[in-house]
């Protein structure tokens, strides 16, 4: 246990401050301190055994003194505490007394700082008194000093202008304006109103003796002789009085010697006419060339005097040719009248080069010198020059303000002349329609030449070739390009759309034209000539039909993007389809009347009784291939190869069609008859396939032709093989033949023709189970189903072929035009069903 230092109960409270309890540091913790302290614990570990309890008394000692120094430091830490409380009140009073006089010096302040503010309000509202004194006495002694110089330049300013001594007086001019724009506020001061108006009097008789001068120099009164000079300095003045000022010198100035140009072309005076517009140009000319020679000297050339005599020039042209065309552009010649028009545009151009509006701002870089008001003021004997300043203006500021008035009264070279004639152009317009309708009329059908052209548009050499086509064509597509390219020199707007216009009113009437060649019926075939006619009225409009679309883009180039949407020859275009379709059509009609004959033959021949031995073809199949052979001809030869495999295409339809009709009108045909009419029919597939290829100097036809020949032949055969059965055939075996799709009263009108022994021709007469059900049937019956069989196999072939050719016959048959033209169908048919024919 450390020893404890006993202090004195005499000891005073800084002693106990200062004491720290007399207790030595202990270099290891006491175990009696720890916060786990355990007595059990610690009593073992002081006495472990037995004999550890001899120390026992000792034991107790120490614990005594230690409970002895715990009891002082006690009782000093109490005594401590009372002293430290007595110590803190007495400080906690000190420090209110302090504040206390705080707050009492910090009054005293306050009241003399407000003391001072009242001070220092009094004096700044002294000198603002002051000041303000001072500042309205300056501005009045300056306003008074304005006054005096104002009503002295005025004076001197009447003086100068009287004795023309004008450069002098533009530099007085600039400071009369800047001491005047000091009044403006005042005007309404009955003595400041009246100096106002006197100085715009003042400027006004300075303005006016300006414009007398000026009008002296072209010939008028002389009222007082002009110095050598008189021009620089006159300039300078009136460049001084403003823009306005110089416009309205030059602009009088031109009028002037316009008056003479007046007097020789002002209607209706003798020259006044479009026959002598060129004379007007002439003169103007001569004019610029005399004006540089006398004039040049006189005027500043930033003035730009040339170009605002051109300018005026012409306007008042433009008012004559406006008066001369309102009262006679219904008889004037158009040819003239564009002639003159064109004259105009040229003449528009050449100014519009001369004088560009570029140059303006060009001009305005070079200014003249800066007018010194303080100097000047001295000079001119003003008092106060220095109550003048600056000027009102900056150089650069009026330098950008002359800029921007130029620009806003630029000249407009193109057009001012030419747009006069846009509201009499309709008499041209008028000229040229009847200029295309001459050449319209003068292609009669009987004058009209043919001419051959190959066409070249197609890469492909089976798709082009040539073709006849009328001379006219391509004679009136030159004559409208010819209006077009003229138009379009002076008019892009309104005139060029109705000249387009006028092309589709011609167009429709050539087309119309066109349609009256071809014959309106067709009992008979045609002859030779004819044939070729209508081939041209073909060849010809295809030959529109494609040229159109390109006419319309080069109208486009040229045309007003306003209009764009506007240029279209598709009604026109869409006539020459129709026109081609029916052309098309009085060529089949015309080979199909040629067979009329022939066919009657066959109906002539008693096929029920036929009792001849099968051998050879029968006498009209030997006519039809005849009447083919001799009317594809000059089809191929005067048709393009598109165009005339088009025409096979169709011919064949007619063809297939009519000769299935002309089976039925046989009325009863016997087994022999049949076989004879399947022979027959053999051999006129054979000429259907060879005639188009022979007539076309060997030139191939397309598949899909080939394949409805096939297949459309073909059920022609399937008929005449049910016909010519040697059993009696029933309904369901001509169904499994000729196909499912097959109607029953067409199956009872097949079945109808047949022609057996016993004189029973109507195979549906009996009991139906009888006709389906009759055993002896049986055998003939699936044997005449199996042929359907290959039949509808063969049939399924074609169809396959014919659908590989179809995108391409779709796209030749799209380019013709031909609306009525019905596409085949390749989905969801079976072999052996009607077809529409190949396309």
């Amino acid at each position: 246990m450390p020893v404890a230092v006993l202090s004195s109960p005499l000891m005073g409270e800084e002693d106990l401050e200062d004491d720290d309890f007399g207790l030595a540091a202990s270099e290891e913790p006491d175990p009696l301190d720890a916060d786990n302290f355990n007595s059990v614990e610690y009593i073992n570990r002081q006495f472990p055994n037995e004999a550890s309890l001899g120390g026992l008394d000792d034991f107790v000692e120490k614990l005594k003194a230690r409970q002895k120094h715990n009891d002082e430091d006690i009782r000093l830490a109490i005594r401590r505490q009372a002293a430290s409380g007595r110590r803190a009140r007495a400080d906690l009073d000190e420090a209110k007394s302090a504040v206390r006089e705080l707050f009492e010096r910090i009054k005293a302040i306050k009241a003399k700082a407000e003391q001072s503010e009242e001070l220092v309000s009094d004096v700044c509202r002294d000198i603002k008194s002051l000041d303000i004194a001072k500042r309205n006495l300056t501005l009045t002694v300056t306003a008074l000093k304005r006054l005096v110089m104002l009503v002295t330049a005025l004076e001197q300013l009447r003086t100068l202008g009287s004795c023309r001594k004008y450069e002098e007086a533009s530099r007085l001019i600039h400071a009369v304006d800047e001491l005047a724009g000091h009044f403006r506020e005042l005007s309404h001061v009955n003595r400041v109103a009246d100096l106002l108006e006197k100085k715009s009097a003042i400027l006004d008789d300075l303005k006016q003796q300006l414009m007398d001068d000026y009008v002296s120099v072209l010939g008028g009164p002389v009222r007082h002789e002009l110095p050598e000079d008189w021009g620089t300095s006159a300039a300078f003045c009136v460049d001084a009085l403003g823009p306005a000022m110089r416009r309205e010198v030059v602009t009088q100035f031109c009028l002037r010697i316009l008056e003479d140009y007046k007097d020789i072309f002002q209607p209706p005076k003798e020259a006044s006419g479009l026959e002598t517009a060129e004379r007007r140009f002439s003169w103007l000319d001569r004019m610029l060339h005399k004006y540089e020679e006398k004039y040049a000297s006189v005027f500043p050339e930033l003035w730009r005097v040339p170009c605002s005599l051109c300018e005026h020039f012409c306007h008042v042209t433009r008012q004559h040719l406006v008066e001369i065309l309102s009262t006679s552009h219904h008889t004037v010649d158009p040819e003239l009248m564009v002639r003159v028009l064109r004259k105009s545009i040229d003449y528009e151009n050449k100014l519009a080069r001369k004088y560009p509006v570029d140059d303006l701002p060009a001009t305005r870089d070079v200014q003249p010198d800066a007018v010194d008001y303080t100097t000047g003021a001295v000079g001119f004997g003003l008092k106060y020059p220095d109550v003048l300043g600056k000027p009102a203006k900056s150089q650069k500021q009026s330098a950008a303000d002359a800029a921007a008035d130029d620009a806003q009264f630029a000249p407009r070279f193109r057009g001012i002349i030419s747009e006069c004639f846009d509201a009499y152009l309709s008499s041209w317009v008028q000229h040229e329609e009847r200029q295309l309708l001459e050449v319209l009329a003068a292609t009669g059908s009987s004058t009209d030449k043919i001419t051959t052209q190959y066409d070249e548009s197609h890469e492909d050499e089976d798709e082009g070739g040539s073709g006849c086509l009328y001379a006219s064509a391509p004679s009136l597509f030159a004559a409208m390009k010819m209006s077009m390219n003229k138009c379009s020199g002076f008019s892009t707007h309104n005139t060029l759309f109705d000249v387009f216009k006028v092309f589709q009113k011609v167009m429709a009437q050539y087309v119309d034209k066109l349609s009256k060649r071809l014959p309106d019926s067709i009992t008979a075939p045609l002859d030779a000539s004819t044939v070729k006619a209508v081939c041209c009225v073909i060849g010809t409009a295809e030959y529109c039909d494609e040229t159109m679309p390109v006419f319309a883009e080069q109208l486009l180039r040229v045309i007003s993007s306003d209009f764009e949407d506007r240029v279209t020859f598709s009604q026109e275009q869409e006539l020459l389809g129709n026109l081609m379709h029916r052309a098309n059509q009085v060529l089949v009609q015309s080979v199909n009347c040629s067979l009329d004959e022939s066919f009657m033959k066959m109906n002539r021949t008693n096929w029920e009784k036929f009792a001849q031995e099968v051998g050879d073809h029968s006498a009209y199949v030997g006519e039809i291939s005849e009447q083919l052979s001799k009317h594809f001809a000059p089809v191929a030869a005067s048709l393009s190869k598109i165009h005339y495999r088009f025409f096979c295409d169709k011919f064949v339809q007619t063809f297939v069609k009519r000769y299935i009709e002309e089976i039925y009108k046989c009325k009863k045909i016997s087994e022999q008859g049949a076989q004879q009419l399947l022979l027959d029919t053999t051999l006129i597939k054979t000429t259907l396939l060879e005639t188009p290829v022979v007539a076309g100097n060997g030139g191939k036809m397309q598949t899909a032709y080939s394949n409805y020949v096939l297949r459309e032949m073909g059920r022609a055969e399937t008929m005449l093989k049910v016909l010519s059965s040697p059993d009696v055939v029933d309904a369901s075996s001509v169904i499994a033949m000729l196909g499912d799709d097959r109607p029953a009263a067409e199956i009872s009108r097949l079945l109808a023709l047949r022609a057996t022994a016993d004189g029973e021709h109507n195979m549906f007469a009996g009991n139906e189970d009888d006709r389906y059900g009759s055993s002896n049937m049986t055998a003939i019956g699936s044997t005449m189903k199996n042929f359907g069989d290959s039949l509808n196999q063969t049939g399924l072939k074609a169809s396959e072929d014919l659908k590989k050719n179809f995108m391409d016959m779709k796209k030749n048959v799209h380019k013709l035009g031909f609306g009525g033209v019905n596409l085949p169908s390749f989905g969801g048919r079976k072999a052996g069903s009607s077809s529409g024919g190949p396309q």
